[in-house]
């Protein structure tokens, strides 16, 4: 059975929030973006701290250093009682490789706010259904608060209202995105600040209310997370995108997944926008899917979200109650007791 939701206690400004590399080293690689995304967080009056083994690099390049040096900062990271909150550096591939190494008793005696992107949602999932801490799902260190001018807006604006309020959490669609997506490491690129050159704004495939836990995964990952890491469908909210560096077509993605998991009896479904596929057309080809793939479902389908890949977007609490159909957009209930199990008496 499945451990009762902690809730991580907000974060204050003041705080120390500790930075783990648990899959690539860009740390090591973007060092400009690194001093970009440690103001960022000072400005909003947090202190910075690092692992130990965060500047570490595989002997291939493409770790930041072995699976149990990145366990062990993430580890170390949940012990120390004067962290409060805990940071991806970045995503990429290699977050899975910790989880051998991870101590759930550990971590369940040690709550604290957790916050990943992408490929990380490994760890969000393992946090979610081995400890029963709702994490946050939505921002890297380096990639949301290290933008080239600055955090977008509305970045600051989600970031301050998912980890730093224990409100009820309001995810509304942003004006306007960017579809630009740059590799960091290549220095033509380095100080280029991205347009947001695509409107914003959302779309209802079927009409409804919902809700539900809201768990999910860039579309690639989500089969792999459903039968080797706990990940349930039944009742939840599922949110998915799919992202540039997907080569595999969404229909044989979206297929897979309905062959691992029942998705007729999802509460909901989230959808992100596409970053290369104008709204009017992803909207049309996920509806499409859905009508082939799911039929006779009736659940609310919402496409065109700011969820995962996508700058500006919502960063969302893991594994929490979510509400859909009031508005457009999503709604997260929040008890204001830090800490107290979800379902707990006051």
């Amino acid at each position: 059975m499945p451990p009762r939701l902690l809730l991580p206690a907000p974060l204050a400004a003041s705080d120390d929030i500790r930075v783990v590399s648990p899959a690539l080293p860009d740390i090591v690689y973007c060092p400009e973006r690194v001093v970009r995304a440690e103001q960022t967080l000072s400005e909003l009056g947090f202190k910075v701290s690092y692992g130990e083994n965060v500047y570490a690099v595989s002997e291939d390049g493409g770790r930041a250093g072995s699976a149990q040096e990145r366990a062990a900062d993430l580890m170390a990271a949940f012990t120390d009682p004067s962290v409060a909150g805990v940071f991806c550096g970045d995503a990429g591939e290699g977050s899975v490789e910790l989880i051998p190494y991870l101590d759930a008793d550990v971590i369940r005696s040690n709550p604290k706010a957790f916050i990943g992107y992408s490929d990380n949602v490994f760890l969000n999932q393992f946090l979610l259904s081995e400890v029963g801490l709702v994490t946050y799902y939505g921002y890297t260190y380096l990639h949301q608060l290290g933008e080239v001018g600055g955090p977008f807006p509305e970045t600051l604006d989600s970031f301050r209202k998912a980890v730093m309020s224990d409100a009820d959490l309001i995810c509304k669609p942003v004006p306007s995105r960017t579809s630009q997506w740059y590799s960091w490491i290549n220095p033509d690129v380095q100080h280029r600040q991205r347009v947001r050159d695509r409107p914003g704004g959302l779309d209802w495939i079927r009409r409804g209310r919902a809700e539900g836990p809201l768990v999910g995964a860039a579309l690639p990952l989500l089969s792999e997370l459903v039968t080797e890491w706990g990940l349930q469908t039944e009742g939840s909210v599922l949110f998915w995108d799919v992202n540039l560096y997907n080569e595999i077509p969404v229909r044989d993605l979206l297929a897979g997944l309905a062959d691992r998991t029942d998705l007729t009896k999802l509460a909901g479904m989230v959808v992100g926008a596409n970053q290369i596929v104008p709204a009017e057309e992803w909207a049309r080809e996920v509806a499409g899917l859905l009508a082939e793939l799911l039929p006779g479902t009736t659940y609310p389908v919402l496409v065109n979200a700011d969820i995962s890949h996508l700058c500006p977007s919502w960063l969302v609490p893991y594994g929490a109650t979510v509400v859909l159909g009031e508005f457009d957009g999503l709604r997260f209930p929040r008890r204001r007791e830090p800490h107290r199990e979800q379902g707990e008496q006051a």
